[in-house]
C-alpha cells in the first residue's frame, strides 16, 4: 500500500493515459478500444497509413476533437501544445513582427512585462510623494514582479525567442517584418517556435517537418533531443522519427499497438513476429489437416468412433493465429522515352534575381544523361526556381541556358495541382491524359494503359476504391497534390525535375515512388528535404546558399554531417551571445528623481536589508526542500527502473 501512495507522490501520475478510445466517421472505426499511456518524457512516434486517424487520434488527445467512447487522463496543470498540419493566426497576430508574436508564447512573462510597465509609469508620476504607504506599496509590488519576472526567465525570453526562430530559418531582419507578410510555410515555422518557446510538459506534433528545410530539421532534431517534456510525433519522415523518437504507435486497420524502438525498431520487430506468426499459424495448419484425415478415416469406423470425437472436439478446442492483413504489394514503372543527348543541361554564368531580391547569381552547371543531381539549401536560396528555369517554367535574368538534344522533361511543381481541372473526377484525370497521350502518338505506347493499370498506378498514391471517383474539387490540397504527381508519371519523358514530391505521402507511397526513380534510365534532378527518400537516389549534389550554387564533391552522409555541426555552430554562435546580452539589460532602480543621491541610498539599503530578512527563512526552505527533492527523485528513478522492469 505504502509502495502505491509513493508511486503517485513520486509523479508517475504525470502522464497521458489513452483508455479504450474509438471513434467513427461514416460508418467505419479509425480505431476501437484503443489504450496506451506516454509517460514524463517518452518519444513517441504515431505511424500508420494515410486516413488511418493519427491526426484525429492527436487532436482527442489536445482535447479538440471528442471520441465516441472511452477517454484521455491528463493531470491536472499538466500543459499541452498541438502543432496542427496548417497555420491559423489572428489578424493582430498576422500584423505583430514575429518575434514580437513569438515571444507571446509565454503570456505569463508578457503579463508580467506589462503589468512591470505600468507600475514605472505610476512611479513616475508619483514620485514626489515617495514618503507615503502608497507609494511604499507600489515600491513593493515593483520589486516582487522583477523577482517573478526573473523566476519565469523573463530577461531571458528575448534571447531564446530569438534562437529558436534562428533555429527554424528567420533571419534578424525577419525578426521585425509583420507576421502576414510570410508565406504559409514560413507562419507554420512560427507556430512551432511558439510551442517550442512556450516548452509544455508535452509536445503534440502533426507533420512538424513539412514546410522545413534540412538545416532546420536538424536543428529541430537537436532541440528535441535535450527537451525534457513528453513528445507524441506524427511524420513520413523516416530518419526524423528513427533519430527523435524511442517508442512507436502503430494504427493500423482500426487497432492500436505499441512498439519501443524508433521506426527502424518497429518495421523490424513487427517484421518478426508476423513470421514468427507465420510459423506458428502453418505449424497448427499441418496440425489440424492431420487430425481432419484422421477423422475423415475413422469416425465411422466402430473401433475409432470414440477417438474420432475426440479429435473433432480437439479442432474445436484449437487455437487460431490471426496474420496481419498485408497490403497488396504496388509497383508501377516509367513509360519509356526516347534516349536524350549526353549534355542535358548545361548553364553558363547563370543569374536570377527578382525586383529587389537577388537569387543567385554566375551558377556554373553540366547535367549529363543518367545523372541523379539533389539541389539542398535553405529555403529561398533559388532551389525551386531554378528548377523551374530548367523545367522552362522562368527565365535568367543574365547568364544561358543550353538544353540538350532530344531532352523530354517531367516537371513536378511544389503547387502542381492548382492546374488540375476540378469537373474532373480521380480517375477521369488520369484517363482523360491516358487517351490524350492516346491519340497523340498514334496509338503507340500509350495504348497500352489499361483500366487495371490506371487503377494501379492511382492505389500507389493511396486513391483506391471508391475513392477514384471522387471530383477533384473536394479533394484535400494533399490529395491533389498526390494526384498532380501520378498525373505526370504517365506521360513518357528522360528527364524529371521533383520539387519536393514526397511532402504527401507517407511511408508505403514514397517507397513505391522511390523504387520507380531507382529503375528510371533517365536524367533525375530533385529538391527535397527527405533524407531518407534521397538516399541513395541521387550521386550528385548542388548546394544553395549566401547567391551562389555550388557543387559538393562528397557524399549526401557526409554533407548531412557538416550541414549539422555548421548549423549548430551558428545558432550557438555570436549572434546568441549578443542577443541575450540584449536581452537582459541591467535593470534600473525604480524612478526617485525628488529624493537627492544621499537620501536614496539609503532608502535602497534598508530596502535590502529588510528584504533579506523576510526572504532568508524562505531561502532556507527552499534549500531544504530541493535536497528533498533531489532525494525523493532519486527514489523515484530507482522505483520507475523497478517497476519497467
Amino acid at each position: 500500500m505504502n509502495y502505491l501512495i509513493v508511486l503517485v507522490v513520486l509523479g508517475l501520475s504525470f502522464m497521458i493515459a489513452v483508455e479504450h478510445l474509438s471513434i467513427q466517421f461514416g460508418g467505419r472505426y479509425l480505431f476501437d478500444d484503443a489504450t496506451f499511456t506516454i509517460r514524463p518524457g517518452d518519444r513517441v512516434g504515431l505511424v500508420g497509413p494515410n486516413g488511418a486517424g493519427k491526426s484525429t487520434l492527436m487532436k482527442i488527445i489536445a482535447g479538440l476533437v471528442t471520441a465516441e467512447d472511452g477517454q484521455v487522463q491528463i493531470p491536472r496543470d499538466y500543459t499541452i501544445g498541438y502543432l496542427p498540419q496548417e497555420p491559423s493566426f489572428d489578424a493582430e497576430a498576422m500584423a505583430r513582427p514575429i518575434l514580437e508574436e513569438a515571444m507571446r508564447a509565454r503570456e505569463d512573462v508578457v503579463n508580467t512585462q506589462q503589468e512591470i510597465t505600468r507600475l514605472e509609469h505610476e512611479l513616475e508620476v508619483t514620485s514626489s510623494n515617495h514618503d507615503t504607504p502608497a507609494y511604499a506599496d507600489l515600491l513593493d509590488r515593483f520589486g516582487e514582479l522583477h523577482h517573478k519576472l526573473e523566476d519565469l526567465g523573463g530577461f531571458r525570453l528575448e534571447a531564446d525567442s530569438s534562437r529558436v526562430l534562428s533555429g527554424l530559418g528567420f533571419t534578424e531582419d525577419d525578426f521585425k517584418r509583420p507576421l502576414g507578410v510570410f508565406s504559409g510555410g514560413w507562419q507554420m515555422r512560427v507556430m512551432l517556435a511558439k510551442l517550442l518557446i512556450r516548452r509544455p510538459d508535452a509536445l503534440l506534433l502533426d507533420e512538424p517537418t513539412n514546410h522545413l528545410d534540412l538545416e532546420s530539421i536538424l536543428w529541430l532534431e537537436d532541440f528535441l533531443g535535450n527537451y525534457e517534456g513528453s513528445l507524441l510525433l506524427i511524420s513520413h519522415d523516416r530518419t526524423f522519427l528513427n533519430d527523435v523518437t524511442k517508442h512507436t504507435v502503430e494504427i493500423e486497420a482500426g487497432h492500436l499497438e505499441m512498439f519501443v524502438g524508433n521506426y527502424d525498431t518497429y518495421e523490424k520487430t513487427k517484421a518478426e513476429r508476423e513470421a514468427l506468426r507465420e510459423a506458428q499459424a502453418a505449424t497448427l495448419m499441418a496440425r489440424r489437416k492431420e487430425i481432419e484425415s484422421f477423422v475423415e478415416r475413422f469416425r465411422y469406423k466402430a473401433t475409432k468412433a470414440r477417438q474420432a470425437q475426440s479429435r473433432i472436439k480437439m479442432l474445436e478446442r484449437m487455437e487460431r493465429v490471426e496474420l496481419a492483413s498485408h497490403a497488396p504489394s504496388v509497383h508501377f514503372s516509367f513509360p519509356e522515352a526516347p534516349q536524350s543527348g549526353r549534355t542535358v543541361f548545361e548553364v553558363e554564368n547563370g543569374g536570377k534575381s527578382y525586383p529587389n531580391k537577388p537569387v543567385f547569381r554566375e551558377a556554373e552547371l553540366r547535367i549529363e544523361r543518367g545523372d541523379r543531381i539533389a539541389f539542398l539549401g535553405k529555403n529561398g536560396e533559388g532551389k525551386t526556381t531554378l528548377g523551374k528555369i530548367l523545367a522552362g517554367e522562368e527565365q535568367f535574368t543574365e547568364g544561358e541556358l543550353k538544353i540538350g538534344h532530344n531532352v523530354s522533361i517531367g516537371y513536378y511543381a511544389q503547387h502542381q495541382a492548382d492546374s488540375l481541372n476540378p469537373k474532373l473526377t480521380v480517375y477521369e484525370t488520369v484517363e482523360t491524359l491516358a487517351r490524350s497521350m492516346f491519340f497523340n502518338s498514334g496509338g503507340g505506347k500509350a495504348a497500352s494503359y489499361s483500366e487495371t493499370q490506371l487503377r494501379t498506378l492511382l492505389g500507389a498514391f493511396l486513391f483506391q476504391g471508391n475513392d477514384v471517383h471522387k471530383p477533384v474539387r473536394v479533394l484535400s490540397g494533399g490529395e491533389k497534390s498526390r494526384l498532380a504527381l501520378a498525373k505526370m508519371l504517365l506521360e513518357p519523358c528522360n528527364t524529371l525535375i521533383l520539387d519536393e514530391p514526397t511532402n504527401h505521402l507517407d511511408m508505403r507511397s514514397k517507397e513505391v515512388l522511390k523504387q520507380a526513380l531507382m529503375a528510371f534510365e533517365g536524367t533525375i534532378i530533385m529538391i527535397s528535404h527527405d533524407r531518407d527518400f534521397l538516399d541513395e537516389l541521387v550521386d550528385r549534389i548542388f548546394t544553395f546558399g549566401g547567391g551562389a550554387v555550388k557543387e559538393y564533391y562528397k557524399p549526401l552522409e557526409i554533407y548531412l554531417e557538416e550541414l549539422h555541426e555548421s548549423e549548430l555552430a551558428r545558432i550557438r554562435g555570436k549572434q546568441t551571445f549578443k542577443a541575450e546580452k540584449k536581452a537582459a539589460p541591467e535593470v534600473a532602480p525604480p524612478p526617485v528623481s525628488t529624493v537627492d543621491k544621499k537620501e536614496r541610498k539609503k532608502v535602497e539599503a534598508d530596502a535590502r536589508n529588510e528584504r533579506a530578512k523576510k526572504e532568508k527563512p524562505l531561502r532556507n526552505a527552499i534549500q531544504k526542500t530541493e535536497k528533498e527533492i533531489a532525494s525523493l527523485e532519486k527514489r523515484k528513478e530507482e522505483i520507475e527502473h523497478g517497476m519497467y522492469d
